[in-house]
């Protein structure tokens, strides 16, 4: 079954092959993308992601397609028009279609999408097991930052992960400092702290990351925003990522070592729920 889709302001469907051989964000990766989420057709953290998307477009260079409530008014309809209650949105914004050329035209028009589709999210038995990660060389660009197309590294990180009988990938610095997972945000937790990397641009400002360091700081759990060392990994109590399609998902393994008892530990837990309930209320504002 196709999904609905919203391409340079019109409505139709996935089945319709809507971009040119040329548009930049084929060829080149020139192009910013977003995901979120929605249950029972509520967006959740919607101008979150949107300002999100925006500060990387700006970054990059390219024109914003939507004001806030223009972006606002294209999601609603958008969902709308879907068929189910609960998913994703994809986004992507890229430069524009134009003869193929490492230089761009100044006066480009910016091809947007925005489509719906059905997600299975985690459910509680997976929230409670967690997951088991590897970790990898950090081989991506230097403006993680921003949430661009060019995402070869992330997806060969991921593979590599898949192939090792695990869910993620969490990237490591050439100087051995623990970043990020290749689709995700990482916590670590010890002696009831947690610690993850600082808002650089090696790596993207998660939504969720932002959301889970403001409820732990208001439950009162100390927060280091630190580089952690890749020696530190297998000392841990807890650890855990955080992501739009994930949220707060204990880890259970770093490769093949068990972290705490292998079990989702006390504070992980609590952020667990914490957020969880965040999402529920965002749902039904």
């Amino acid at each position: 079954m196709s999904d609905v889709l919203w391409f340079n302001g019109r409505f139709t469907t996935t089945d319709e092959r809507v971009l040119g051989v040329e548009d930049r964000g084929f060829q080149f990766g020139d192009a910013v993308y977003e995901v979120f989420k929605f249950l029972r057709k509520r967006p959740i953290f919607l101008l979150e992601h949107f300002r999100r998307l925006q500060q990387g477009l700006q970054k990059i260079e390219i024109p914003v397609p939507w004001d806030e409530s223009s972006f606002q008014e294209t999601i609603r309809e958008l969902l709308d028009r879907t068929s189910f209650a609960d998913g994703i949105v994809y986004i992507q914004v890229s430069r524009g279609e134009a003869q193929r050329a490492h230089f761009w035209p100044d006066d480009m028009t910016p091809t947007a999408i925005a489509y719906s589709r059905a997600f299975k999210f985690p459910d509680a038995a997976k929230k409670e097991r967690g997951i088991r990660v590897i970790t990898t060389p950090d081989h991506r660009w230097h403006y993680c930052s921003v949430k661009s197309n060019n995402l070869l590294a992330n997806a060969l990180a991921k593979k590599q992960a898949q192939r090792a009988t695990a869910d993620e990938a969490i990237v490591l610095s050439d100087d051995g400092f623990v970043r990020e997972g290749a689709s995700s945000s990482f916590f670590a937790v010890k002696n009831g702290r947690l610690v993850t990397y600082p808002l650089q641009d090696c790596i993207l400002p998660g939504v969720v990351r932002d959301r889970v360091l403001d409820l732990a700081l208001s439950a009162r759990i100390p927060v280091d925003e630190r580089p952690l060392r890749e020696a530190e990994l297998f000392d841990l109590d807890e650890a855990f990522i955080t992501s739009t399609t994930q949220g707060v998902m204990p880890i259970s393994e770093i490769d093949g070592r068990i972290i705490g008892n292998s079990r989702r530990g006390e504070v992980t837990t609590r952020v667990q729920e914490l957020f969880d309930e965040l999402e529920r209320e965002a749902a039904s504002s």
